[in-house]
């Protein structure tokens, strides 16, 4: 699926870029690029998780500072474009919280899962607030997101997360539990103060 899908991406982008095509035209190549990016990555949602379910991804675990890796992957999501339009916050506590040992990249992926879920399911506008805190033993990660994604606290979290991927967020949902997982963690949602439901990723600390 890649193979061709990046040709699509490519033709796509050359389109949306052309001066001489017409803007509705332009604009068109433009959907066209971004739903394939969507393809994309569910394709490699699905990767990822089959790998994980039969115990193929192998985890590289290293020391991490939360407050530099949630900054850090903050600014590469803005960066990127994908939360412009919206509010968005880092909640982080005064005091340094303890270090976990994580694999860097799985741990993103997490995340922003996470916060592309926010994107998808509300309109631009709303409020997405990113953050940890120290509970006992753990580093609680959270990523709460606006109005439209307190739809989810309408069903049970549990089937949700349990799903093969047949909802539109199922896979993304699925592939944080299972990430948790990996690393000794789990995963938790509840109606935020503020800001819609909240998604929570707990780790024990290094010295847990």
């Amino acid at each position: 699926i890649r193979t061709p899908l990046s040709m699509v991406m490519g033709y796509a982008a050359q389109m949306e870029g052309a001066e001489d095509l017409p803007p509705e035209r332009r604009k068109q190549a433009g959907i066209i690029r971004s739903q394939s990016q969507e393809i994309r990555d569910l394709v490699n949602d699905l990767n990822l998780t089959m790998r994980l379910d039969c115990a193929m991804q192998a985890l590289r675990k290293e020391p991490l500072q939360v407050e530099a890796f949630l900054r850090q992957t903050a600014a590469d999501f803005l960066n990127g474009g994908m939360g412009e339009g919206f509010d968005f916050e880092m909640d982080l506590p005064s005091e340094p919280l303890p270090q976990i040992e994580a694999d860097p990249f799985l741990l993103r992926r997490a995340v922003n899962n996470l916060l592309t879920n926010c994107v998808r399911h509300n309109a631009p506008g709303g409020s997405i607030r990113l953050g940890a805190r120290a509970e006992g033993r753990e580093v609680v990660l959270f990523v709460e997101g606006g109005a439209a994604v307190t739809a989810l606290a309408a069903v049970d979290p549990a089937r949700q997360l349990e799903a093969d991927g047949g909802a539109a967020h199922g896979t993304g949902l699925k592939l944080v539990r299972q990430i948790a997982e990996a690393h000794g963690g789990t995963v938790q949602f509840r109606q935020g103060a503020s800001h819609g439901l909240e998604v929570s990723i707990s780790l024990p600390t290094s010295n847990a």
